[in-house]
């Protein structure tokens, strides 16, 4: 799959689609990309980018000394993974859970304890 420069619609063009976040509203109007047409991700559960996740990685790993081969197969997985490239259309719930599971497939780290270092 080819990466999208994303566009957004322009505001007379949004979709009217439920929130995913606790406005007091069901639905909200929500942009979308003119090029591949994913919508945009407008809740406040926002996605980062892999720098992020590889900070939170440095924090874990000088906690629970995981080794530099498991950091860097930690670090792989997650830059082959679009989820951590492009943050448009995506939220941050479903990149933290990937992220756990991808670091308890390297590292003998309970889901609680990779918890606490994701703000």
């Amino acid at each position: 799959m080819a990466k999208c420069s994303h566009r957004d619609c322009g505001r007379e063009r949004r979709v009217w689609l439920p929130a995913s976040d606790y406005s007091g509203t069901d639905i909200k109007l929500h942009p979308w990309c003119v090029h591949c047409g994913v919508v945009k991700n407008i809740s406040d559960d926002n996605a980062h980018k892999l720098g992020y996740w590889m900070n939170i990685l440095s924090k874990i790993a000088n906690r629970f000394s995981i080794k530099q081969i498991q950091k860097r197969l930690i670090a792989k997985e997650l830059a082959s993974h679009e989820w951590f490239d492009d943050t448009y259309g995506i939220t941050g719930f479903p990149q933290k859970e990937l992220f756990k599971k991808i670091v308890k497939k390297y590292c003998n780290i309970n889901a609680h304890s990779i918890d606490s270092f994701i703000y």
